[in-house]
């Protein structure tokens, strides 16, 4: 469930005139339409994508070089060349306008980064980095369909907690009936905190998921039954637009409820902030010919030491796992990659009999503040047993200590997120590995719970003949330790051949003890209070220990519900 609840792109925004703070600081800084859909606001109006966060356009250049100030020598410039000047194009003709009173006008406004008008001979080549099919959802085709209906889920007015990083949710009914969603839009009412939007569709009957009438504090999970990704917003994206073929299935056939859960990066801890943001969804009765889901495949494990120019982690969803995954051909229609700010180059490949095949994404540099969103027509086929490899490139070269995988922006993720058609019937969505290890084996039933050999379902039971037998052996000559803390010769050597069991070797037996050691912290404790023995077999005997540790609890918590 966690691993696609991850695609929470929590893009932390640069300075920007997108920011509130800084839209104020220019005359009707919020109300400058975006020239490709003049009914659509450019809240970044000094970046290139109308919601900030990316690289600046020529009016965000200058107004940096006035001290993000509004001067008149500012106002007078004409940032874009299309012969009108800032102050023209903002409604302070004069130059007069001072940050907390009216501008002259607030109408018929222009926006003073972008040449208009788009196709005139003054403004040829000077707007080519300007792509109107991205800046705004509202030219999705879908949504000029015949028969597109459109909902709006939103937060109420809601406090944002002066915490750095809040997660809440809210819990929506969706339309009755039988439905494709086809795209979405956002509406983002606090663009400073709020850093990314996820909607996902909810399984179960309605009862067993209730309706919130409030937004709450949900963590990276709204609810376990609602794990599959059905809407999205980031900075530096648009919304959804489905591919034409495809839709995600709502209502009576699909999902009828449905969680919002929206990031919010309070980075300067400010109080009194509020937020009531949302989605548009749109959706159709008149059906596309597939159904359409997201998977993810990626590298859990990350642990990248500091002052390195390049560290790689790589990650294989297996020939194995998408012959499980994907009984029939499956076709990717879109897909994103996923890494923090040290994440400097992400390759995400198709491989058919030890041939590579393509390239699914591939960035090149990589850019967490604006990420490149892959969409393909026709659509990339994926044939049962093809291997996806991905690539996770990092820098650490600034750094002065080791950085983990983890939820925070400080810290680092390996994903890729991808959404194809038709829809398949697996248990989670996702396709990842933990180092070697093989998280699809663990949850597939074809697998019968069996990774790298291991028996891990049965192994993690306390009625298992070799779980109670290694228990067993090694409690009763382990659990008393000396007075110093000292392990017998006998412990010892019963901890060591406990360790050649199958599920206590290699990369398995390091997941096994890591996930522990995040539920529970208390074993760090426990090691920390048995002191080495010697120089040489010190830092053995603390493994070993930790083994013992984690044995005694699969008798006490039962680690299937454990982990």
């Amino acid at each position: 469930m966690r691993y696609m609840v991850l695609l929470a792109i929590v893009l932390v925004q640069k300075e920007s005139a997108g920011f509130p703070y800084f839209r104020e600081r220019i005359p009707n800084g919020d109300r400058v339409p975006n020239p490709c859909d003049p009914q659509e606001i450019w809240k970044g109006v000094g970046h290139q994508h109308l919601d900030g966060g990316d690289d600046r356009n020529p009016f965000g250049a200058d107004f940096v070089r006035a001290g993000k100030t509004w001067t008149r020598e500012f106002c007078e410039m004409d940032s874009d060349a299309d012969g009108i000047t800032n102050g023209e194009e903002l409604g302070d003709p004069d130059c007069m306008w001072t940050p907390g009173n009216t501008p002259a006008t607030t109408m018929q406004l222009s926006h003073p980064g972008i040449c208009e008008p788009l196709d005139s001979d003054t403004c040829r080549g000077k707007n080519d980095w300007l792509d109107c099919s991205s800046t705004g959802n509202n030219n999705c085709p879908a949504f000029k369909e015949p028969g597109v209906k459109n909902v709006t889920l939103r937060f109420p007015r809601t406090k944002v907690p002066s915490h750095v990083t809040n997660y809440f949710c809210q819990i929506f009914d969706l339309p009755d009936g039988d439905f494709h969603l086809v795209g979405s839009r956002p509406i983002i009412d606090n663009l400073e905190l709020t850093h990314h939007i996820l909607l996902f569709g909810c399984d179960e009957r309605e009862e067993e998921i209730p309706v919130t009438p409030h937004a709450f504090p949900c963590g990276m999970v709204a609810h376990p039954k609602c794990i599959n990704i059905i809407g999205t917003w980031t900075v530096g994206s648009s919304g959804d637009c489905l591919h034409v073929n495809t839709g995600f299935r709502i209502g009576t056939r699909g999902f009828r409820r449905a969680a919002m859960q929206v990031h919010w990066n309070n980075q300067r801890r400010q109080e009194g902030q509020t937020d009531s943001s949302g989605l548009v969804v749109y959706y159709t009765a008149n059906r596309r010919t597939y159904d359409a889901a997201m998977f993810a495949v990626g590298q859990e494990f990350i642990e990248i030491p500091p002052r390195q120019p390049e560290v790689n982690f790589h990650s294989s969803c297996s020939g194995d796992c998408t012959a499980a995954m994907f009984p029939t051909p499956i076709y990717i229609t879109r897909a994103v990659n996923h890494m923090h700010y040290m994440g400097i180059k992400q390759r995400i490949t198709l491989h058919r009999n030890s041939t590579k095949i393509r390239d699914i994404t591939f960035d090149n540099p990589y850019s967490y503040d604006s990420p490149a969103f892959y969409k393909y027509d026709p659509p990339i086929e994926v044939l049962p047993g093809d291997e996806i490899r991905t690539t996770c490139t990092y820098s650490s070269i600034d750094k002065k200590h080791t950085v983990y995988f983890g939820d925070g922006t400080s810290d680092e993720m390996c994903f890729g997120f991808m959404t194809y058609y038709p829809r398949q019937n697996i248990p989670m969505p996702y396709c990842t590995t933990w180092k070697s290890v093989e998280k699809c084996k663990r949850y597939l039933p074809q697998f019968g719970g069996v990774v790298n050999e291991c028996p891990w379902r049965k192994f993690l039971s306390s009625k298992n003949p070799d779980t109670r037998r290694i228990v067993g052996n090694v409690m009763s000559l382990c659990s008393n330790r000396s007075h110093d803390n000292e392990c017998s010769d006998r412990c010892t050597e019963t901890v060591e051949e406990s360790r050649e069991h199958v599920c206590l070797k290699g990369d398995l037996g390091e997941l096994l003890m890591y996930k522990i050691k995040i539920k529970f912290p208390e074993v760090v404790n426990y090691l920390s209070q048995c002191r080495r023995i010697d120089e040489t077999n010190g830092s053995k005997q603390l493994i070993y220990l930790s083994s013992i540790y984690m044995l005694s609890l699969l008798v006490s918590c039962h680690l299937l519900v454990c982990l």
